[in-house]
């Protein structure tokens, strides 16, 4: 039986890695997070709002799709696993990367339900401010967002609103 890989994209904040989790456990399956793959440099932006520089984060150059693909590939191949589900912003910006998947979901909530989950995950995980969070939100994250995810929705084969939950979505979802 062939793995079957799974896409999951959506701006940051968006719920991509709840919901990536919660299907590798209903489908015997293994997450790989693009976030995994950053290049060591990074690339920088110029804030179209207040001129200053940023680490891009948000950016198809801020990613290094040979190893993502290899690790998709490796894991595949292992035969370990019944599905792959790949996780990440840009997955669907990158043709190459977007033909690897069997099925593709992009997964959506409102900017300010985003931006309150990025900062209560910021705060945790890296010990950032609310206003540092926000500030990058505002000045660099959301234009390169806007730029690069969330036109890629047109790939989707299933389209997930995770505003508020998502739970109803998954049984909708066939690979």
């Amino acid at each position: 039986m062939k793995t079957k890989i799974i896409g999951i994209s959506g701006p940051s904040g968006s719920g991509k890695s709840t919901i990536a989790a919660e299907l590798a456990k209903l489908h015997n399956g293994k997450v790989i997070s693009a976030d995994r793959y950053f290049k060591n440099e990074l690339p920088d932006m110029i804030s179209p709002d207040n001129g200053k520089m940023y680490t891009d984060r948000n950016s198809p150059d801020s990613i290094d799709y040979t190893r993502l693909l290899s690790g998709v590939k490796r894991a595949s191949n292992s035969k370990k696993y019944k599905t792959i589900i790949v996780e990440g912003l840009l997955i669907f910006y990158v043709r190459e990367i977007r033909e690897l998947f069997d099925c593709k979901i992009f997964v959506t909530a409102e900017p300010e339900t985003c931006l309150y989950r990025r900062i209560i995950r910021n705060m945790s995980l890296f010990s950032q401010t609310p206003q540092s969070i926000g500030d990058y939100y505002l000045k660099c994250a959301r234009h390169r967002e806007a730029k690069f995810c969330l036109p890629t929705i047109k790939y989707a084969d299933y389209i997930i609103d995770n505003d508020v939950a998502f739970t109803d979505s998954l049984d909708k979802i066939n690979f």
